[in-house]
Formats: structure tokens, sequence, C-alpha cells
């Protein structure tokens, strides 16, 4: 569904909806004991919400403030943008916390993430 019916050339004919998904230290972002498995449960979440196509595309944020990460999810609605979102292990341990953002960008249905076998 395009985000404007307008005729307009200067607005893009191929918007779809999407989230963005931004990802901060939350409260237990240093607490590492009992937590050592984390990243890897984290990686294989990601991966496996990458290849269901929940999640287009999604990378670090390598300033070294408080914005740990970003992902454009694709989702019918909020709510199963925030299904999504909150299923990662990061955020349900409290070592980031999640911020949804509907937005329309161009259609990215061409993105693929590849990985190793």
């Amino acid at each position: 569904m395009a985000a404007s019916s307008s005729k307009r050339p200067d607005v893009p004919r191929n918007l779809k909806p999407y989230f963005l998904y931004l990802l901060k230290k939350g409260p237990r972002w240093n607490v590492t004991d009992g937590n050592e498995e984390l990243m890897a449960t984290y990686l294989a979440w990601l991966r496996r919400e990458t290849e269901a196509r929940r999640i287009v595309f999604a990378g670090p944020v390598t300033d070294g403030g408080d914005l740990i990460a970003t992902a454009i999810l694709e989702a019918a609605n909020m709510d199963e943008a925030a299904a999504s979102a909150n299923g990662n292990p990061g955020v349900q341990s409290g070592h980031f916390l999640a911020e949804l953002h509907p937005c329309f960008l161009p259609a990215l249905d061409g993105v693929r993430v590849d990985y190793l076998s």
C-alpha cells in the first residue's frame, strides 16, 4: 500500500510502511555474570527474525552512545512489530531497551541479508 495516492512527481510511488526499531542500553547493560550466552542467543534470534523477514535488515551503532543498534521491521501493525521487538532476548533480559517508530520507506522487497550456512 502506498503512503500517498498523490500524483505529484516529487512523492515516491513505492513507499511502504515499516517500523524503525531502535535498541538502547538497558538497565542491565553492564551485568555480565550469568549472561555469558546472551550474545549468542541474541545473534541466533536476530538470524531467525531476519530469515523470517520480520527484520528486513539490522546493524550496530558504533559511536559508543546509548543507542546500540537499529533495524527495520516489516509487520502488519504495531502489535505485530512489538511482539517481534520484545522477543529479543536482550530486551527480555533488560540488557536492551526497544523503541519502535512507524515509518514509510521506499519498498525494501529486494533487500536480502546473507548468512553463511
